[in-house]
């Protein structure tokens, strides 16, 4: 009862802020039968039926949360491949060894190179990124990026049946990048969280993405209803 009051009031504070304009407003494309993986804090719903146990899945930014991939392997037998860039990640996913889940130690970017990824001033917090905002910064590491087109390359799959990005305010670069328009057609699926509610970027940044995507062939199936950060898309010809 106490969490169901609890999203009431998140669904009352979130709808306050679109008629503020403060949050962007993203209508659903298509109403899909949806089923949740993952965990409240690290999950996303996705249409069901669409995964195998032969299907290629990425999840970007995993920081020490792997429940959306873990739930993915456990319903489908797939598995998945994992990219992260930072020591404190690479060290939680390398301790929990889940099976069936593959780590490559590299980050997301609109290109691949080495970088500056900025740690969370809060040691007691992972996420950290590459973009330099309030909260992350006092400390950094130099870490590896790749394009869009070099991760598929590196999980040797010509498509990829599902794509989850959670990198902390990259995810606006890499959409916008040639590398990612020239290989969305190999995509199937994305979740992604976004950041707007980082005053870098705001509303109007989701926005643009968003439409980018559909101008991609994407189509938005989901997005949570309580932070209006977690979407889902599918290819908008499925």
């Amino acid at each position: 009862m106490q969490n169901f009051l609890k999203q009431g009031l998140r669904r009352l504070r979130l709808a306050a802020k679109k008629r503020l304009g403060h949050e962007p407003i993203i209508a659903l494309d298509k109403r899909l039968l949806l089923e949740r993986h993952g965990s409240e804090y690290g999950g996303w719903k996705i249409p069901g039926g669409r995964l195998d146990r032969n299907s290629a899945v990425i999840d970007i930014g995993l920081g020490e949360d792997v429940s959306f991939s873990q739930s993915l392997i456990s319903r489908y037998g797939c598995t998945v491949h994992g990219f992260e860039p930072t020591p404190r990640s690479i060290a939680y996913v390398e301790r929990l060894a889940p099976p069936s889940f593959v780590l490559h130690k590299f980050g997301i970017s609109a290109r691949s190179g080495k970088a500056t990824f900025h740690l969370p001033n809060d040691e007691r917090h992972v996420s950290g990124s590459l973009v330099s905002v309030g909260h992350v910064g006092q400390r950094s590491v130099e870490v590896e990026l790749l394009s869009c087109g070099d991760v598929i390359d590196r999980v040797c799959a010509d498509r990829i049946d599902l794509m989850k990005m959670d990198v902390e305010g990259a995810e606006y670069d890499v959409f916008a990048s040639d590398s990612f328009r020239q290989n969305a057609h190999r995509i199937d699926m994305i979740c992604v969280e976004f950041h707007h509610r980082w005053d870098v970027f705001g509303p109007a940044a989701t926005e643009r993405a968003v439409s980018h995507l559909r101008s991609l062939g994407f189509a938005c199936v989901w997005c949570s209803p309580t932070t209006n950060e977690e979407f889902t898309f599918v290819r908008a010809s499925d």
